[in-house]
């Protein structure tokens, strides 16, 4: 029981027993004065009577008239008249009953009244004695009205007292529980401040909370800002901030094997030529400064698209990987940024002007990161020798279906209509090996037997012509499927766009329904690629999961590293590193103190992390000694098929 409420009962009893108390004292009182009253009545009317009678004369006819006389005018219960010897002469009386009084009240509150006696006289003789007893119904009549009038307001005054006490323990409550909610909230990650109470004695404890809301929320932004930091560290170029080579390796490896990005896409390379030389004519602050520019140059002439990679992979070398985007879309964005270096006034003499040659080459899905390094490079070589852009194939057709954006949605209404989707899965294991969920992804078997679409080759399509949301409903409609048919807890794959897709949630929120207890055992995850600053539609889709029970997760999780207490405030179950930074996590001392600041600083918020792609039993190892507590990739499925 809380302690308003006790301190509530205590005022409540001690005004009860005070009003119980005065309104005991006021009907004994009231008794008391009628008490009096019927004595003196019975006592009056014996004096009076005996009076007349003694001035009359003595015969039986003139008392008994004298007696009815009185008795048929007054209120009371006996009147006896008897003779010197003791004789009754005269008797009147009546039945004592107070009409519409209830039986209890005389016996709660009897009265207790001697009756009224007198001598009758003649001359100095006693002649007799007369005995008066008065009514007590009519005096219970009035009593019982007393009572009743002053129980009401006793009750009353009961009442409104009991609510004003409410009222003002409601008053005092407020601040208290607005304080108990900030504390919960500054648990959540949700760092409010709040106005300080009226009340004077709750007004350091609000001025406390709100310093510690302001000192947590100021810790997790430093931490933030640290792992911010870390990243950088160990995965920018100093000189440049483009990524570095050990991080556009990672990004490559990952879109050569990752499922959910396009299969097939480009691969370039470009080199600014005798870079020493220019090193030792110009100097090395000066060079760097034409780094820079170059740099700048590069990144403004590149769509600005979530996958796109621009990376400093050497000294003389900059990389970039354009995942979805075919060779002659890929050639002109070479040419652009060819056009955007030459076009900077770098004030060099000709004998040391600024030249670049460049190279980029198709790739395709699950070919070796070595490989197609080795093959840009070479088309690099000779794009040096030939002074021109190189752009070519591996010789092999792109598995890329490109029917055009109408028949690609006859494409997907048609399989959307006919359900013709179906789901594969890769394991989540724990560190110990144990299953966490499967992570489930579309796929759309083509008519014909011509093979399988993955969710890269149609879901960009499904974006672009509005059937986003239609396809990861689909998903989660076959997820739950799977979720009722086996014990397993299952992870669906949502694109960013569908959170912000009109009746997404609605549709999901039903969905979710159909499961009933079972969706507690799913998780819904939304790529961190493509998802805003502010986290637009999270916080949706977090209400609509947490009413089922079901979980949220990021994946691909690495460049929004100031979200991670919003994150938390969302109820966010769990965050998948994204797989450049687990690429060769054993042999990069900047990644593992990323990785573990990310972890330290989740574990804090009581979000677990996952490693994606994981292709190594070292990249496993490194993983799990950083406090990783789950692995998903090539390695997973290999300890789980063994």
């Amino acid at each position: 029981m809380s302690l308003l409420k006790r301190l509530w009962i205590s005022v409540v009893v001690a005004m009860g027993v005070v009003l119980a108390g005065a309104f005991a004292v006021s009907v004994l009182t009231a008794r008391s004065y009628f008490e009096q009253q019927l004595q003196a009545q019975a006592s009056d009317g014996a004096v009076s009577l005996a009076l007349s009678m003694s001035q009359q004369s003595k015969d039986e006819a003139t008392a008994e008239l004298l007696v009815t006389a009185l008795f048929d005018g007054g209120h009371y219960r006996l009147i006896r008249f008897t003779d010197a010897g003791g004789r009754v002469v005269v008797e009147r009386s009546q039945p004592d009953v107070g009409e519409g009084v209830p039986e209890w009240l005389p016996a709660v509150l009897p009265m207790h009244i001697r009756p009224g006696q007198a001598q009758v006289s003649d001359g100095w003789r006693q002649v007799g004695l007369i005995t008066v007893e008065a009514a007590q119904g009519y005096a219970y009549r009035s009593l019982l009205r007393g009572v009743l009038q002053l129980g009401s307001l006793m009750l009353a005054i009961g009442l409104f007292w009991a609510m004003g006490v409410s009222a003002l323990l409601r008053w005092v409550r407020q601040p208290l529980a607005e304080m108990a909610e900030q504390a919960e909230a500054i648990g959540a990650g949700q760092f409010r401040v709040l106005k300080e109470p009226n009340v004077s004695e709750l007004q350091s404890m609000a001025r406390a909370l709100n310093h510690m809301s302001d000192r947590v929320r100021a810790l997790f932004a430093e931490q933030a800002g640290r792992i911010a930091e870390l990243r950088d560290e160990g995965s920018r170029d100093p000189g440049t901030g483009l990524f570095n080579r050990a991080c556009f390796n990672g990004e490559l490896r990952r879109v050569l094997s990752d499922a959910s990005v396009p299969p097939a896409g480009c691969l370039g390379m470009f080199r600014i030529a005798d870079l020493a030389a220019l090193n030792q004519h110009l100097g090395r602050a000066r060079t760097d400064e034409w780094l820079v520019a170059v740099a700048d140059a590069l990144q403004g002439s590149l769509p600005a698209l979530d996958d796109v990679s621009l990376a400093r992979v050497g000294g003389a070398e900059f990389g970039v990987v354009l995942p979805g985007v075919v060779l002659d879309d890929a050639r002109k964005l070479f040419e652009r940024a060819l056009s955007a270096v030459a076009a900077l006034d770098l004030q060099v003499d000709g004998a040391h002007a600024l030249r670049m040659n460049a190279a980029v080459v198709t790739y395709r899905h699950d070919e070796q990161p070595g490989a197609a390094l080795a093959r840009v490079d070479s088309a690099l070589m000779r794009a040096e020798s030939a002074g021109v852009l190189i752009a070519e194939t591996d010789g092999a057709s792109l598995p890329i279906p490109v029917p055009g954006e109408g028949a690609w949605k006859a494409l997907l209404e048609g399989a959307l209509v006919c359900h013709e989707f179906s789901l594969v899965g890769y394991p989540v294991l724990a560190v110990d090996g144990s299953l966490v969920h499967r992570e489930f992804m579309l796929r759309l078997p083509m008519q014909g037997g011509a093979g399988t679409l993955t969710a890269g080759q149609f879901m960009p399509a499904a974006v672009r012509v509005g059937l986003a949301s239609a396809c990861d409903l689909e998903a989660l409609r076959l997820g739950i499927a799977k979720l009722l048919d086996s014990q397993e807890p299952v992870a669906i794959n949502v694109a960013p766009r569908s959170l912000i897709e009109p009746d997404f949630l609605d549709r999901l929120d039903v969905l979710l329904a159909t499961a009933g207890s079972a969706a507690a055992r799913i998780a819904v995850e939304v790529s961190e690629r493509g998802l805003d600053a502010n986290l637009a539609g999270l916080e949706a889709l977090a209400e609509v999961l947490a009413r089922h029970g079901a979980q949220l997760g990021i994946e691909h999780f690495g460049r929004q590293l100031a979200a991670l207490p919003r994150l938390y405030a969302i109820r966010l179950a769990y965050l998948k590193l994204d797989g450049s930074f687990v690429a060769g996590l054993h042999e990069n001392a900047g990644h593992q103190r990323l990785v573990k600041a990310i972890v330290d600083l989740a574990r804090g918020l009581n979000v677990a992390v996952y490693a994606e792609q994981v292709h190594s039993a070292e990249e496993w190892a490194a993983a799990a000694s950083l406090g990783v507590s789950g692995m998903t990739g090539p390695e997973a499925s290999r300890r789980l098929a063994g």
